[in-house]
C-alpha cells in the first residue's frame, strides 16, 4: 500500500471490508510494516501491508473518526464509526490495544451482523426451530446460548428478539456493545465506569416493567442469580454464557454457586453453535472422503460427501459464506430432575442425547450429508 491521501486510504481499507463480507478488519504492527487482515468467514486474510511512517497516519485517521483520543500515552481504547458512503452506511466498533511493537486496531462490522427472517435461516434444522419456536412462546423461563467468540450468538438473540418482538410484548436489553438496532426494543450500553453492570442494569431494567429480558452475557454470579430469579418471577430471559456445549452450560450455573433447584425451575433451553465455512455452490464437487476420516466421524453408513475445490465466485478459496450448526437441549423433566444431582456435562450429554438431542457433532455431519460443507469442516469445527 502506497503514501497517498490518508483518508481516502481508510475509506478503501473499511469499503473493501465490508464489500468482501469480512467480519472484522485487523491493522497490526511488525517489526518493520504493519498489516492489513480481513476476517472472512471465519478465517484471517492477508489483504495488504505499509510502512510504519503510513501506519501511524492511519491509526491517527481511525482515532478521528471513531472519537478516541489521540493525546497521551498509548492505552486500550474503544470507539464508533459511522461509516457513510454513496452507497454504503454500516455502523462499526473500533478497539485499540497497545503492542510492543505498537498500537494494534480491530474494526468490527456490524453492518455484516444480519437479522434473519426464521430460524432455519440461521442453520436451525426443522426439528430445532420447532423446539425453539415453542419454547419461545412461553411468557418466562431462561433461555440460554453458548459458543466461542464468533460463532453468531449474537445473530441467533438477535433473531429470536425480532421474531418474537411485538407491540404487546416489553423488551429490554443489556448488551456489550449495542451491536444492530431493533424497532420497539429499549436497548442499553452497560458501562462499568459509571457503575453500569450486567448485574446493576438487571436490577433497574426489572422496575420498567418488562416482559423479555436480554442479557449480553452472563459472566459472573451476581449476573447469573437475578437472570435466573427473574426467569422463575415471570419474565422471558435470554442470555449468552461461555461454554464448550449446551450441557456445559448447566454445569457453568451451578459452578457459579446459583442452587440447582433454581436452576431446574428456571431454565427452559440452551443451545450451542458454531458456523462452518460452507462449501461454494459453484465448483462443488463430490469427494473422495479418506476412511480414516469417515471412522473418526463415527459415520457408518455410505453416504456422498461434497468439497469445494474453488472457482471465481468464491474467489478461489473452496468456501462461500457460513452455515450455522446447532446443538438445541430442552430441558425437560428428566433434565430437571438430573440437575439437582450436580451432575456432570458428560451425564447430562448421554440424557439428552439418549432423548433425541443432536450433538454439535451429529448436526454438523448432518450439514455435510446435504453437501452443504466438507468433512474436513466438520472435523475443524468439532474437534
Amino acid at each position: 500500500m502506497k503514501e497517498g491521501n490518508v483518508i481516502s486510504i481508510v475509506d478503501k481499507i473499511i469499503l473493501n471490508g465490508i464489500n468482501q463480507g469480512a467480519s472484522d478488519i485487523h491493522i497490526e504492527p511488525l517489526k518493520d510494516k504493519m498489516i492489513i487482515r480481513y476476517r472472512i468467514d471465519g478465517i484471517l486474510k492477508m489483504v495488504n501491508t505499509a510502512d510504519h511512517k503510513l501506519m501511524e497516519l492511519i491509526i491517527a485517521r481511525i482515532k478521528i473518526l471513531s472519537g478516541i483520543d489521540t493525546t497521551g500515552l498509548p492505552r486500550p481504547q474503544e470507539g464508533k464509526i459511522r461509516f457513510t458512503t454513496s452507497n454504503k452506511d454500516a455502523d462499526l466498533r473500533v478497539s485499540i490495544f497497545p503492542t510492543s511493537l505498537g498500537e494494534c486496531i480491530v474494526i468490527r462490522i456490524l453492518e455484516n451482523i444480519q437479522i434473519r427472517s426464521n430460524y432455519t435461516d440461521l442453520g436451525f434444522s426443522a426439528e430445532q426451530s420447532e423446539t425453539l419456536s415453542n419454547v419461545m412462546m412461553r411468557p418466562h423461563g431462561l433461555i440460554l446460548t453458548t459458543g466461542p467468540n464468533g460463532s453468531g450468538k449474537s445473530t441467533t438473540l438477535f433473531t429470536i428478539l425480532n421474531r418474537i418482538n411485538n407491540p404487546e410484548k416489553s423488551i429490554v436489553t443489556l448488551e456489550d456493545p449495542v451491536e444492530r438496532k431493533i424497532d420497539m426494543v429499549r436497548q442499553t450500553q452497560v458501562d462499568p465506569e459509571i457503575g453500569l453492570t450486567f448485574a446493576s442494569g438487571l436490577r433497574y431494567l426489572l422496575r420498567q416493567d418488562p416482559d423479555v429480558m436480554m442479557v449480553g452475557e452472563i459472566r459472573d454470579r451476581e449476573t447469573a442469580q437475578i437472570a435466573v430469579e427473574s426467569a422463575i418471577t415471570g419474565h422471558l430471559v435470554l442470555a449468552t454464557i461461555h461454554t464448550n456445549n449446551a450441557a456445559g452450560a448447566i454445569v457453568r450455573l451451578i459452578n457459579m454457586n446459583i442452587e440447582p433447584f433454581l436452576i431446574a425451575s428456571a431454565l427452559k433451553l440452551i443451545t450451542a453453535q458454531r458456523l462452518a465455512r460452507a462449501n461454494c455452490p459453484d465448483c462443488r464437487q463430490k469427494e473422495d472422503t479418506p476412511k480414516e476420516l469417515i471412522k473418526k466421524l463415527g459415520i457408518y453408513e455410505d453416504v456422498e460427501f461434497y468439497s469445494s475445490v474453488g472457482c471465481e465466485k468464491c474467489n478461489e478459496r473452496g468456501v462461500k459464506g457460513r452455515v450455522g450448526i446447532h446443538e438445541v437441549l430442552p430441558v425437560t423433566k428428566d433434565i430437571q430432575e438430573l440437575i439437582l444431582t450436580r451432575p456432570s456435562d458428560s451425564q447430562i450429554n448421554q440424557l439428552a442425547k439418549e432423548q433425541g438431542m443432536k450433538d454439535l457433532r451429529q448436526a454438523a455431519i448432518e450439514k455435510a450429508r446435504e453437501g452443504l460443507v466438507s468433512l474436513k469442516e466438520v472435523l475443524r469445527i468439532t474437534a
